[in-house]
């Protein structure tokens, strides 16, 4: 098999350039990941062939292959193009320069996509307000941020249904959380008065809190989870029933 046809069936864009930096030849792959035909790519310098290379750390690393004559790798975002690549370039005996790439965009936007998650956990870890996620209809815990935590004496729940995490707990409650994950309606609780173990050592504590739950859908809009939020009101709610006592009559 002949090196034209390896050229013009492998799945990897080819270009050949001159001493240039003129492109000479260029492959089928390369016309379609560059959205340009043959014609229009062939006899243009590669800085203008390829968008994105032009004043990049990419173009620096590619000028440095007829002096080295040693492969170079390279990565470059085609903004025109909004698709990222990978390159690999080197000389060949009369010095031209072959270019090899191909399209990463996929994978780069995992790696985003994933950035933007784990960024996005970090922010709920860290938020002032207790933030828990459950997933399924058995309400079964996947994150519990550190304020949610701190509410349960810094134990590790996640895995744990809320029906076997606090066994001690009100059985409405969880009905609550059903319906939710059933009918898909918000429900908000000011004030809601709950008592659990908080510390993990068999010991009731009873709290008021403020409590949110939302329901998650995945991506085609089927109720996946329960985002809750809680905000311990316990010594507010112990304040307003103080100031709403009625005071008792002193004695002459």
């Amino acid at each position: 098999m002949n090196a034209e046809i390896i050229i013009r069936h492998i799945v990897a864009g080819f270009l050949c350039v001159d001493r240039d930096w003129v492109v000479q030849r260029v492959n089928a792959r390369a016309s379609t990941m560059l959205r340009k035909p043959d014609r229009e790519l062939e006899g243009k310098t590669l800085w203008e062939a390829f968008p994105g290379l032009a004043g990049t750390s990419a173009e620096r690393v590619l000028r440095t292959v007829p002096q080295t004559r040693i492969e170079q790798r390279f990565d470059v975002f085609a903004e025109e193009l909004y698709n990222w690549f990978e390159g690999w370039a080197i000389q060949g005996d009369a010095g031209e320069i072959y270019v090899f790439f191909r399209d990463t965009t996929d994978r780069e936007r995992a790696i985003q996509t994933e950035a933007v998650r784990e960024s996005l956990r970090r922010v709920l870890m860290d938020a002032p307000v207790a933030i828990s996620i459950t997933r399924g209809a058995e309400h079964r815990y996947e994150l519990m941020n550190n304020a949610c935590r701190a509410l349960i004496g810094g134990r590790d729940l996640e895995g744990l249904t809320v029906r076997n995490a606090f066994p001690e707990v009100d059985e409405s409650l969880f009905a609550i959380m059903d319906n939710v994950y059933r009918t898909g309606e918000p429900v908000t609780l000011p004030d809601l008065e709950v008592s659990y173990d908080r510390e993990g050592d068999g010991v009731l504590y009873t709290g008021s809190f403020d409590v949110t739950y939302q329901p998650m859908r995945d991506t085609d809009g089927r109720i996946s989870g329960i985002i809750q939020t809680a905000v311990e009101t316990t010594a507010f709610a112990a304040a307003r029933r103080t100031i709403s006592a009625p005071e008792t009559p002193t004695q002459a």
